[in-house]
């Protein structure tokens, strides 16, 4: 097993261990850039209105935009 770049090994964390690093809001219109460039328009994401109504309550990030921005603030 190799170390990451801060030189820990996997065995160095533990359970429940917190860290502090860079973060970034996801916005309605980051939201409605990603569905634009995508073009996933599912409504969950892009009709304010359809998705106050469902389980969520308001629009939802999709899951590969979070994913995105977490590879993104992890290089930072």
């Amino acid at each position: 097993m190799s170390a990451d770049d801060s030189g820990r090994y996997l065995e160095d964390f533990a359970v429940g261990q917190v860290f502090l690093g860079p973060c970034r809001t996801i916005t309605e219109g980051d939201i409605l850039a990603f569905a634009e460039l995508t073009g996933d328009d599912n409504r969950l994401h892009t009709d304010a209105v359809y998705a106050s109504k469902t389980q969520f309550g308001q629009q939802i990030a999709h899951g590969l935009l979070g994913l995105s921005v977490a590879a993104g603030l992890a290089c930072q």
